[in-house]
Order: C-alpha cells, then sequence, then structure tokens
C-alpha cells in the first residue's frame, strides 16, 4: 500500500528552498567573488583614467599658459611645439596649434600655417571645425587659389554656425576675382537677406553697383 504523500508545512519549504539557495551559491562562490572582483576592478580603473585625463589636462594647460607668458619668440615657439608633442589631443593642444597658425601666418610662412590649420582640423569637433576651414579658406585665397577657397567657404554656410554672413562676403569676393560678376551679386544678395548691419549694408550697395556697371558693359561689348 503507497504511502501517503507528505506536505510541507510553508516553514519547511522555506527551510528547503533556503537550502538549495545556500548549496547554489556555495557551487558558484568562485564565480561570484571574480564578478564582483572585476567590478570593483574596472571601477576602480575608470577612476584612475579620469584622474590621469584630468591630470593630462592640467599639465597641458598649464605648459600652454606658460608659453604664452614668454616674451622671447623663440622660446615661446619651443614651448608652443612641446605642447603640441606631448599634449596635442587635448584642447590646450589645439589652441597651441592655432597659436602656432597665427605665428606663422604673421610670418608670412603660409606653408607652416596651413599645416597647423590641417592638424587643427582632422582633431576638431564642431564648431571649431567650421571656423578652422573658413581659415582654410582665407589661406587658399592668399595663395590665389579661388576654386579651393571657394568650396571652403560653401561649406561654411552649410553649416549653419552663424557664420554664414561672412561665408556670402567672402564667396562673393573670390567670385569677383574670378570674374564671375553676376554670381558675385547673388552671394551678395544672399548677404543681404541676413538683414547685416547698416554701415556692411551700405558697403555691399557699393559693391552692387559697381558689379551691374561691369555685367552692363560685358552686355555691350
Amino acid at each position: 500500500m503507497a504511502k501517503p504523500k507528505t506536505e510541507h508545512a510553508p516553514e519547511e519549504e522555506i527551510l528547503v528552498l533556503h537550502e538549495k539557495w545556500v548549496k547554489a551559491a556555495r557551487e558558484h562562490l568562485r564565480e561570484i567573488i571574480i564578478a564582483c572582483l572585476v567590478l570593483v576592478f574596472l571601477a576602480s580603473l575608470w577612476a584612475l583614467y579620469g584622474y590621469y585625463r584630468q591630470k593630462k589636462l592640467n599639465d597641458a594647460s598649464l605648459l600652454y599658459a606658460q608659453a604664452l607668458m614668454v616674451r622671447d619668440p623663440q622660446k615661446r615657439l619651443e614651448l608652443l611645439e612641446e605642447v603640441v608633442k606631448r599634449y596635442g589631443s587635448t584642447s590646450a593642444g589645439l589652441e597651441a596649434r592655432l597659436t602656432l597658425f597665427e605665428n606663422f601666418l604673421q610670418k608670412g610662412e603660409l606653408e607652416k600655417a596651413f599645416n597647423e590649420l590641417d592638424r587643427v582640423y582632422k582633431k576638431a569637433k564642431e564648431p571649431l571645425k567650421t571656423f578652422v576651414t573658413l581659415g582654410r579658406g582665407y589661406l587658399l585665397e592668399d595663395q590665389n587659389e579661388l576654386a579651393q577657397a571657394e568650396k571652403h567657404y560653401q561649406r561654411v554656410v552649410k553649416a549653419e554656425l552663424g557664420l554664414e554672413e561672412i561665408a556670402y562676403l567672402d564667396l562673393a569676393r573670390v567670385a569677383e576675382l574670378e570674374g564671375k560678376y553676376a554670381q558675385a551679386v547673388k552671394y551678395y544678395r544672399q548677404a543681404v537677406a541676413l538683414k547685416p548691419s547698416p554701415v556692411k549694408l551700405d558697403f555691399i550697395q557699393v559693391k552692387l553697383d559697381r558689379l551691374s556697371e561691369k555685367i552692363g558693359q560685358e552686355g555691350q561689348s
């Protein structure tokens, strides 16, 4: 005769479940400890990374400030180059490159100036990338590479970062230098649509009048 099935009391069921959990925990205790250690290690590693990253930024800023305070041009140049070499990927490193760019530009060393802007462009994010694009356009224009300069000014317009008025005036100037008077008129009118200051508006009106005369003369020839 089969024995009647014994039913556990609620307390007994809890004890049974507890014993099963304890047994499973013991079996996986090593894995649990390793997982906890990994989490602690990752948290410590992230904190350490944050510390060294901040220290790197501080050191870069300090060296850049030191370079700016040096009066001797050659020594300043050496310190700026050291900032770029050691901390080129930091914000201070980018600022140092821009300072080098200005230095080379003032000396008329356009190739070196352009190289610095190129390096900044590769590392920069918006909106700095668009400002660098505008600067590259000016350098290209100075080198009489008008078609390339025009492309850079167009990129500035498309970026829509508030530099459209300046870029349209730059585009108009380049178009006029290339003898594309109708296109220059178009760019000047686009600048007018942005409601520039009264002084700029007067300047643009003078340019439009002169361009209209040139276009008229071309039509008569």
